[in-house]
């Protein structure tokens, strides 16, 4: 039997690839002239990792600007990573895709917006629990014919 098409779900989940897409080219090649990226994402959902005074200035919600002071982009699965210049210091969060609230670029007026989904249990510590973490280098040699 047919079931339901979820059109909401399929948007979404096509939004956020573009998303992806789009972190994963400024990741590589940068912002073109005066492009410039707010994210704006849920700040108490359980997968984001910002540090403890981010957490008390932002408890609900914070929104981030990749134009000039971010460095070390890097995008999983499940979400990016990236280190930002804030008054008092430099700061490193991961922020999971289930968590963004907003993604535009006002130069180029473009917006996407979603609702964040909590109940996203994915995270990059579960991706990376299936990964040897022994630090040991492991030959392959044994299993050569």
């Amino acid at each position: 039997m047919a079931k339901r098409i979820d059109y909401e779900t399929l948007l979404r989940k096509a939004s956020l690839s573009v998303v992806k897409d789009i972190l994963k080219q400024v990741a590589t090649d940068g912002l073109f002239r005066k492009q410039h990226l707010y994210i704006t994402f849920a700040m108490n959902h359980p997968n984001v990792k910002a540090s403890e005074l981010l957490r008390g200035e932002f408890e609900d919600e914070m929104t981030i600007v990749l134009q000039y002071e971010f460095w070390d982009l890097t995008v999983d699965d499940f979400g990016f990573s990236v280190s930002l210049a804030f008054e008092h210091s430099d700061e490193a969060l991961y922020i999971p895709f289930s968590s963004i609230i907003s993604v535009s670029d006002p130069s180029e007026n473009f917006s996407l917006n979603f609702t964040p989904d909590f109940t996203d249990k994915k995270s990059v510590a579960s991706d990376s629990s299936k990964k040897d973490q022994s630090g040991k280098v492991i030959s392959i040699d044994m299993f050569r014919k």
